[in-house]
């Protein structure tokens, strides 16, 4: 039996409201939610860390509730050396090697016994735990650029990680040597550990030639000497 035109006109109304009650729940679902992210600890700079956010010497926790608040904060803050926490209470196992990606560049505070180190836009990082303590930690930093400007930047912050201009010219020449012994796809080169604020600070700059990518990592390590 055909359809009268009285229902079909019921039912152009009933269908043209659909997409309008879709587009008002989705509007009511992102207020709500706006609401809900004001009113969050991502948003408010004043609200302190809780405690799964926080450790009690104030460095970082390195669990998810602790990289959530690190990364909002923009600073990661770790203890090496005989001052550190129990890993346990750091939200880390005993003895392990743990790497972590933060969604954004962040700062790294790494705290020795004697001093700070201090690396800016940090793109991923891990940590080392031996014996229930942080042994060390390597700090990924974004380097965008050739090795020039990698060099460039090992030379401002040469003296704050206690390297001489010895080392930095001996990593020159190791990397030199490296490319053109080298397979042509990927070579490195070390500054070996030196003593500097109570740790052994290091450094390797790694250059992937396909992918034309320069990585330098930051190594803090306990200084057990």
């Amino acid at each position: 039996m055909p359809e009268s035109p009285a229902k079909r006109r019921a039912r152009r109304r009933l269908l043209s409201w659909i997409p309008i009650s879709i587009v008002a729940l989705l509007c009511v679902g992102f207020v709500v939610a706006a609401i809900q992210m004001q009113n969050s600890w991502w948003t408010d700079d004043d609200r302190p860390a809780s405690e799964d956010q926080q450790a009690s010497d104030g460095t970082s926790m390195l669990t998810g509730a602790g990289l959530d608040y690190l990364t909002r904060e923009g600073v990661l803050r770790v203890r090496v050396g005989s001052d550190s926490l129990p890993a346990e209470e750091l939200g880390l196992d005993a003895n392990t090697s743990q790497s972590f990606e933060p969604i954004t560049p962040i700062q790294a505070v790494v705290v020795a016994d004697d001093g700070a180190f201090h690396v800016d836009l940090v793109r991923s990082f891990t940590v080392t735990t031996s014996n229930g303590r942080v042994e060390s930690v390597q700090l990924v930093r974004e380097a965008n650029g050739d090795w020039l400007a990698v060099f460039a930047h090992l030379q401002r912050v040469a003296e704050h990680w206690g390297w001489s201009e010895a080392d930095l010219a001996l990593l020159q020449d190791d990397l030199t040597a490296a490319a053109h012994e080298g397979d042509g796809q990927q070579y490195s080169g070390r500054l070996a550990p030196v003593p500097h604020n109570g740790a052994l600070a290091s450094a390797e700059v790694a250059v992937d030639v396909p992918a034309a990518e320069v990585t330098l990592t930051f190594t803090v390590s306990e200084d057990d000497s």
